[in-house]
């Protein structure tokens, strides 16, 4: 892991949070939590100060929407003068079931939820390397509240996982796949890749 977290959107009450064990020797743990958007106090954020954008990289413009497909580049600073350019692209959204957990025991409110896969490719544009850190893409809510993607530890086979290699340098792609449980009542409106602020996200708006 990152000895730095990647940004997280601005919380005013975060959600319950879920904790599911798995039965056997499969260890995992899902975090369900949930922070509501400030967007009308939230500015863009820019590029780190002194970043000079790689030759040939574009970085997409804060707010943007795409669609399910297309590309959008922001830059992720891990502090200490370490940034680095990543273009993602949204390959696929798929709204899963609660049945595929049928292997963990869960509580009544993960049972409740409802599971959507996420799978993503990341590149590294540079110039900084990027191993262990997490990418700030999260399910935004039509509730409008945005929930992190649930970590697991071992093999789930409807979606892998969702952590960068341990060395991603300049240059690196990665297939990547994230899990979101959302509550009961609510669906997923957007995916949001968000490097600061809730106003610097770009988001992919799932068909349908």
């Amino acid at each position: 892991m990152s000895p730095r977290p990647a940004p997280r959107s601005r919380c005013t009450s975060p959600r319950a949070v879920v904790r599911v064990a798995v039965l056997g020797a499969l260890g995992v743990g899902l975090v369900l939590s949930g922070c509501s958007r400030s967007e009308d106090e939230a500015e863009a954020a820019p590029s780190p100060s002194g970043f000079d954008v790689p030759d040939g990289v574009t970085l997409t413009d804060p707010g943007s929407t795409l669609d399910v497909g297309d590309e959008g580049t922001v830059v992720l600073d891990l502090g200490d003068g370490a940034a680095s350019a990543v273009t993602v692209t949204v390959e696929k959204v798929r709204r899963g079931s609660i049945k595929d957990f049928r292997f963990f025991t869960l509580d009544e409110k993960s049972r409740d939820a409802t599971p959507y896969y996420v799978n993503a490719t990341v590149r590294n544009d540079g110039p900084a390397g990027l191993g262990g850190s997490s990418l700030p893409l999260l399910a935004h809510a039509d509730d409008d509240v945005v929930y992190p993607a649930s970590e697991l530890v071992g093999r789930f086979r409807p979606c892998p996982s969702s952590a960068l290699p341990k060395r991603f340098l300049a240059g690196a792609s990665a297939d990547l796949c994230f899990i979101y449980l959302l509550p009961r009542g609510t669906s997923l409106r957007s995916v949001d890749l968000q490097p600061g602020d809730a106003a610097s996200a770009v988001r992919w708006r799932p068909k349908g």
